[in-house]
C-alpha cells in the first residue's frame, strides 16, 4: 500500500486511495489472474480490450462526495485524472486484436513474470496479437526492458513532478 497510496497518515483515506487504483484498473471480463502460494496471495493481473472500460466511475464519485477533505477530493481527483489519462493513451496506441494489461502487482519476487506469461499465453490463445502496458517511474522500468517489450511512448506527468524531478510515464507494448 505504501508504493500507491498520498502521503498522509490518515489510513482510512489511504485505503480509499488504493482502492481506487484497484476499482480503476479492475474490469468486468474472464481476463483476470490471481496467483497464491499456500493461500498467500502472490500476484494479481488485470487486462482490457480496447474500449472497454470500468464501471468505478459512481463509485469515485460517491466516494468523492463523501470526502470532507478538499485536499484528499483533489488527490482522488488527480488520481482519477492520472489513471483515466494514461488509459486513454495506451488505448490510442491499440487495435481491436490488442489487449491492455492494466494493472498487475507481485508480492514476491519473480511472481510478476509467472504471472505475466501465464497472461500472455492465455492472451495469445484468445487470439490477441499485442499486449500493451503503461507504467511510472514508481515502477521498475527497466524490468520492461529487460524482458522485452517495446517502449511506445514516454512522457511526464507534471501534477505528480516535483522541482527538479519529473514524474515519468511510459507506454509499453509486447507481441504476443
Amino acid at each position: 500500500m505504501e508504493l500507491w497510496s498520498p502521503p498522509v497518515d490518515d489510513m482510512e483515506f489511504r485505503r480509499t486511495y488504493v482502492e481506487a487504483i484497484i476499482r480503476q484498473n479492475g474490469a468486468d471480463n474472464d481476463m483476470q489472474f490471481m496467483m497464491t502460494e499456500n493461500n498467500e496471495l502472490c500476484a494479481i493481473a488485470f487486462a482490457e480490450k480496447k474500449g472497454e472500460h470500468n464501471s468505478a466511475g459512481s463509485w469515485w464519485q460517491s466516494v468523492y462526495d463523501g470526502l470532507k477533505n478538499s485536499d484528499y477530493q483533489k488527490m482522488l481527483s488527480v488520481s482519477k485524472s492520472y489513471l483515466s489519462m494514461m488509459d486513454e493513451k495506451t488505448f490510442s496506441y491499440m487495435t481491436d486484436e490488442d489487449v491492455k494489461l492494466s494493472l498487475f502487482v507481485s508480492t514476491k519476487a519473480g511472481w510478476g513474470k509467472k504471472i505475466l506469461d501465464e497472461a500472455k499465453a492465455y492472451y495469445r490463445k484468445k487470439g490477441f496479437k499485442t499486449m500493451f502496458l503503461w507504467t511510472d517511474c514508481d515502477c521498475n522500468v527497466d524490468w520492461y526492458f529487460s524482458h522485452g517489450y517495446q517502449l511506445v511512448e514516454e512522457g511526464i506527468f507534471d501534477e505528480f513532478s516535483r522541482a527538479g524531478e519529473d514524474y515519468k510515464i511510459y507506454v509499453f507494448k509486447m507481441a504476443l
